[in-house]
């Protein structure tokens, strides 16, 4: 418990944040891998990509990494990870949302899931986005 304590003692916000958006990632990650497998049922949906869960998984162990080793700069690689990863969904995505948005299925992909990963990869990147500006240790 001394060690729990001593370890948090002197972390700012920006701590914080950048862990907490590590692990949001990293769980994300495996979310978006058994999602997408469970709805495919053995063969794989349009939208799934596996550079997008090795993007988002590797972003946030880069972040928490970063924050548990109390490495400077390499908090800012999650991040730029965690870009790509949603840049490759969003390009991924853009087959099915253009079916939902002509109300033709021509290029299939669940609709659902691309719009949602969309979403929670997005916010993933813009939480550790924040805390790459924010101090992560109290100046003493």
């Amino acid at each position: 418990m001394k060690l729990f304590k001593n370890f948090f003692k002197d972390r700012s916000l920006g701590f914080f944040i950048a862990f907490a958006a590590g692990v949001l990632a990293v769980i994300l990650s495996f979310v978006y891998l058994i999602s997408y497998l469970s709805i495919s049922a053995g063969k794989m949906d349009r939208v799934f990509s596996i550079l997008t869960f090795l993007f988002t998984l590797f972003g946030g162990l880069a972040i928490l990494v970063g924050e548990l080793l109390r490495i400077e700069y390499v908090s800012m690689v999650g991040p730029i990870l965690i870009a790509v990863a949603l840049a490759k969904h969003s390009v991924e995505a853009a087959y099915p949302i253009a079916d939902m948005g002509t109300g033709v299925a021509f290029f299939g992909g669940n609709q659902l899931f691309a719009v949602l990963f969309i979403v929670l990869i997005g916010i993933t990147f813009l939480i550790a986005l924040v805390s790459t500006f924010l101090s992560h240790n109290k100046q003493k």
